[in-house]
């Protein structure tokens, strides 16, 4: 019994000076993962047909925004360039001669053409990110707008057109709008 409680102190002590001291060298595993801000959009286009001048149309399906990066992210809407020089894309209430108004809320559901505000539109001179209240509706849940959004999650976008309130232009327009991704 002497031999064994013996023994087992020596090992004890041995134990304790190895955690004490430790080895002459140690190694640490520094790991790092470099953030990507992706977005994937589809469909990849919009149709709003043919609308009178003076007109808005609201669209009747979304278009889904998905972040496939690695990190959180929020959206910011633009335009980056005219149709063909055309017409001129405003953020105000009512578009004049020649101009058009484009505007988008991130929403599970679609919205009325009344819930579309100032704050919702966006332009070639002025893009828009997404927030609790630009591209959203006041009151939605946080979880639907275009913000705080996950890795691999996604939101529903619904565009407005407004068209100009008149013009000397009556061939198709196509307009660009860009989502871009930022880092939330």
């Amino acid at each position: 019994m002497k031999k064994v409680s013996v023994g087992l102190l020596v090992l004890g002590l041995m134990l304790a000076v190895s955690q004490v001291y430790g080895a002459e060298s140690a190694d640490i595993t520094v790991t790092v993962k470099i953030s990507q801000l992706s977005v994937a959009v589809a469909p990849t286009s919009y149709p709003f047909g043919n609308m009178a001048a003076g007109a808005n149309d609201v669209a009747s399906y979304y278009i889904a925004v998905t972040n496939d990066g690695n990190v959180t992210e929020k959206f910011k809407l633009g335009i980056p360039s005219e149709p063909n020089g055309t017409w001129t894309s405003v953020t105000a209430a009512v578009p004049g001669s020649e101009e058009y108004r484009l505007s988008a809320i991130f929403r599970d559901t679609a919205p009325t053409s009344g819930q579309y505000g100032a704050e919702d539109s966006f332009s070639v001179s002025a893009e828009r990110e997404a927030t609790v209240d630009d591209l959203a509706i006041t009151g939605d849940a946080a979880g639907v707008k275009g913000y705080n959004v996950s890795e691999n999650d996604w939101r529903k976008l619904w565009f407005k057109f407004e068209a100009p309130s008149t013009t000397n232009i009556t061939t198709q327009q196509s307009i660009t709008a860009r989502v871009t991704a930022l880092a939330q």
